[in-house]
């Protein structure tokens, strides 16, 4: 058969770009116009792929890669048709946890031209958080209260917790349908398939919500593509923008395929055998998870990846990684309080610190975004004390690098760890590698931030938040640090041993003034 070659569209008026996602089960495409206003659909394309293998920290095999880079090359002539140079790629856990999924990531790269980025959980969850918001956002609505979100996936769940419209928390866990079907191959024939399958998901949603407030979940947004094909099965009928799907209803259909063996389950729902096979554990996940957190239904919003990838291409956005101060702040402040931390102080701390910050401008010429990995350092400085109050600066460190955070870069992350770390004790030193492994720039940065951490840290070693208001002069030399009290004999104390750094990195003596003199 001689393939048909694409007719050039027609002259576009908006701006058209392209995003595109890698995941598990498909290579997944959204072109779109952007106009002023709104954006306009130009293709959606979906190409089925088999990436389970890479799931395990299995090897991807050369037919997998070529189905990849069979499906991205289809996109690319979609997106010449319409002139498209713009665009964002990513790639889930199918190519981020496989042995050789770099190896698919140049392959692909020298094909088409096009780069596959491996993001990571948090990534994901900010990017379906960006899509639900703007779904929310133009019905003229808002996501009040806290809300869970979920994307079920081929090799993952992805978890986020919003809170009065911020996503304040995050999680990736190893819970997806190719994976659970990959698991259970052995009895995919046996009776006991949907039992295990059932009761593999109750241990699963206990695991993975373990960490959350499900006493206070008011909603549940679930989404992913064995979600959208479960909601078609129980109502076929849906097609509201966000459709409600009851947990009795899912349940019913649940037990009605049960027992079915996997030949009359996909004749039963009108696909192939292993498309039949992945609708299990996806329902089995979502009633427990109902069953969890006490909630009747699910949510489920016409949304996907694309949806946030394209969100972060909009005029005003962000952009790739990003959440904005308040996001930030806001997944600061519940980090400390998973942590079991004292918010009065942090925050007060954190006050402070942007207060030194902002008076110190002409010393340090940083930005705004450095000024939020400040504060959201000086935030989180003190969590390291849930696993021992000595060394507490390290195991802040250790905490941040094994946490998601939505809206930092991996950079970013890094750099808020190192600011934390360096709050107390030793400043940075050659034999501290993760310090060392930072860029010339990086090291600069988390010189300068945690050179003013360590001073506010001394400002409040009584934990009493006596200290509320900074004024900062440079004079000959000195930088006079004037604060709201009269008797500081203690914070001056502990300031001759944190001041150091800030003399090293800024050149200039440190001095403590009290309100209205001595």
């Amino acid at each position: 058969m001689t393939k048909q070659k694409r007719v050039p569209a027609p002259p576009l008026s908006g701006n058209p770009v392209a995003v595109i996602d890698c995941g598990t089960s498909a290579v997944r495409a959204l072109l779109v116009e952007i106009r002023p206003d709104g954006p306009r659909t130009l293709e959606d394309i979906v190409q089925p792929v088999d990436l389970g293998a890479g799931l395990t920290g299995g090897m991807l095999s050369h037919e997998v890669m070529a189905q990849v880079i069979t499906a991205v090359t289809g996109i690319c002539e979609a997106m010449r048709s319409y002139g498209i140079t713009k665009v964002r790629a990513v790639a889930t856990s199918g190519v981020r946890e496989s042995a050789n999924g770099d190896v698919l990531i140049e392959r692909v790269r020298l094909a088409t031209g096009i780069e596959l980025e491996p993001i990571d959980g948090a990534e994901e969850a900010r990017l379906y958080y960006a899509g639900l918001h703007a779904l929310v956002s133009r019905q003229g609505g808002a996501l009040s209260g806290q809300s869970l979100l979920l994307e079920v996936g081929g090799g993952g769940t992805v978890l986020g917790l919003v809170d009065d419209g911020k996503l304040v928390r995050s999680s990736d866990e190893h819970y997806g349908t190719v994976r659970v079907w990959e698991r259970f191959s052995v009895m995919r024939d046996s009776v006991d398939y949907a039992v295990s399958i059932d009761r593999d998901a109750q241990g699963a949603a206990r695991m993975m919500l373990v960490r959350y407030p499900v006493d206070r979940i008011s909603s549940l947004f679930v989404n992913g593509g064995d979600v959208r094909r479960l909601l078609a099965q129980i109502r076929p009928e849906a097609s509201a923008l966000i459709e409600k799907l009851p947990a009795e209803s899912i349940r019913r259909w649940f037990d009605s395929v049960r027992s079915l063996s996997h030949r009359a389950r996909a004749e039963r729902c009108g696909c192939d055998i292993r498309s039949a096979d992945l609708l299990l554990p996806a329902a089995a996940i979502l009633l427990h998870v109902c069953e969890v957190t006490g909630r009747s239904e699910v949510l489920v919003p016409r949304t996907t990846l694309r949806d946030g990838l394209l969100a972060d291409l909009l005029p005003g956005a962000l952009g790739p990684h990003h959440l904005d101060r308040e996001h930030l702040i806001a997944e600061a402040q519940s980090l400390v309080q998973r942590f079991g931390g004292d918010l009065t102080y942090a925050e007060n701390t954190a006050k402070l610190a942007v207060q030194l910050f902002d008076q110190t401008r002409t010393l340090h010429g940083l930005g705004q975004r450095e000024r939020a990995l400040l504060e959201f350092a000086a935030l989180v400085h003190d969590i390291g004390a849930y696993i021992n109050v000595r060394e507490r600066h390290k195991h802040t460190l250790y905490i941040l690098d094994h946490t998601d955070i939505a809206g930092l870069t991996a950079e970013e992350k890094r750099l808020v760890g190192q600011v934390a770390r360096y709050h107390r004790r030793s400043p940075p030193q050659p034999h501290h590698e993760a310090f060392q492994s930072l860029s010339r720039r990086g090291k600069v940065v988390v010189a300068q931030l945690a050179s003013m951490l360590r001073i506010v840290y001394a400002l409040d070693v009584e934990r009493s938040q006596r200290i509320k208001r900074l004024r900062c002069e440079i004079a000959a030399g000195h930088l006079y640090i004037r604060v709201d009290r009269r008797q500081i004999a203690l914070e001056r104390n502990a300031i001759e041993e944190k001041k150091k750094m800030f003399e090293e990195t800024f050149g200039l003596r440190v001095d403590v003034v009290p309100r209205e003199g001595e």
